[in-house]
């Protein structure tokens, strides 16, 4: 029998509306040029430094001297030392905290196995549906808190076993500071709850008041699941490779038990993927993947200025690639959409696949070319002066 659980799902019905509703515009207006502020893809490939490093862990697989088949259940020691190394022997943590994976897609729904069933989760309104549906899949309980005036999650008046912040994040597109962290994780420690923390875009942070890791905060590994990936900082989003840290701190043995239920479940990122992530930590890499991000974010500026300029109040885009948008006129985010599509042939996110609370906006993304948003602000612009 099917398992019911599963048609709870929404997410790929939502996301099917925008692409088809794209593609009967492309296919009735086919000599128009559509460009996408939707796109959650990068626009730049990887660099070089790591290119090389996958050429060689292709020759190793080529001689059994160099061979890798099976193992790394929890990543290569080589990339788990590194990850170590890098991110977080500073927060005194050790390499059997730390675990490589194909992807936080995959992390922030697989995560919920850790924990009992009857657990109640806490997501935002709006949130990323990966954790709504992935907690649906899995017949979890899930309530929602909304956002506050600054956009950050309200903490509540009751108790939650697991609860998942996104920062900096998707898809408001801000981050969350030291002081809204620590709200956190001491409503956590008061409550025995464990805060799953995506952290996926940590690369794109330049405020001062926004910390590089959770860990920062006083007492976070005794109650903070932390995941990251290499998807947007290094073009990874095709070779998939991630990682996640979970604290010794948080149970007695509970990476005892993780570690079984991994090697049940999960053969490991390829070698090719995890000899790729290792040279993400070359220096002469960081200073390429540094000058991607900053190409990012000055897209990000571009965009703001732009939708400032058309008459709409935009947040995030100053740590994160994600922008959200507000309605000037009231219009719902699905109106927002067709206005957008039909009138200035640009593909933005409605808001409301995000949640109810979206619904007057919509998200758009710096991910794309400069060269695109530049048109799309140009567009925007003589369209009002048209008005």
């Amino acid at each position: 029998m099917l398992n019911k659980d599963l048609l709870q799902m929404d997410t790929d019905n939502v996301y099917a509306e925008v692409t088809e509703k794209v593609n009967v515009f492309r296919r009735k207006n086919p000599e128009v040029k559509v460009i996408s502020l939707g796109i959650g893809d990068v626009s730049l490939p990887i660099v070089g430094p790591i290119i090389e490093a996958m050429h060689k862990a292709v020759d190793d697989l080529s001689d059994m001297d160099t061979f890798k088949g099976y193992g790394g259940y929890y990543g290569y020691d080589f990339l788990r030392e590194a990850i170590l190394k890098n991110e977080y022997q500073k927060y005194g943590f050790s390499i059997d905290e730390i675990y490589v994976s194909d992807g936080t897609k995959t992390d922030s729904t697989s995560i919920l196995e850790l924990f009992d069933k009857d657990s109640t989760i806490l997501l935002a309104n709006p949130t990323y549906p990966i954790y709504r549906d992935g907690a649906a899949a899995l017949n979890r309980k899930v309530e929602y808190t909304n956002l506050d005036e600054n956009f950050v999650m309200q903490v509540p008046n009751k108790k939650y076993d697991i609860i998942y912040i996104c920062s900096p994040n998707n898809p408001v597109g801000n981050a969350y500071t030291k002081k809204d962290l620590e709200k956190w994780v001491n409503y956590a420690i008061r409550n025995g709850s464990v805060i799953i923390f995506d952290n996926v875009y940590q690369g794109f942070v330049r405020s001062r008041e926004v910390a590089d890791s959770i860990y920062e905060i006083e007492k976070a590994k005794n109650c903070v699941i932390e995941l990251r990936s290499f998807s947007k900082v290094a073009s990874f989003t095709g070779l998939r490779c991630s990682y996640y840290v979970i604290p010794n701190q948080i149970y007695q043995d509970i990476n005892v038990v993780w570690k079984r239920r991994t090697m049940n479940r999960f053969n490991g990122a390829s070698y090719i993927a995890q000899r790729a992530a290792e040279a993400v930590y070359l220096p002469k890499t960081q200073k390429l993947l540094k000058k991607n991000i900053d190409y990012y974010l000055e897209n990000a500026r571009i965009l703001k200025e732009g939708f400032k300029k058309a008459g709409y109040e935009v947040f995030g885009g100053k740590d994160a690639p994600f922008m959200w948008v507000k309605s000037k006129d009231q219009k719902t985010s699905w109106q927002m959409f067709d206005y957008f599509l039909k009138e200035l042939n640009i593909v933005v996110i409605p808001g409301i696949i995000f949640g109810t609370e979206g619904d007057n906006y919509i998200r758009i993304s710096a991910l794309g070319q400069i060269e695109n948003s530049i048109e799309c602000i140009e567009r925007m612009l003589k369209d009002e002066k048209e008005g």
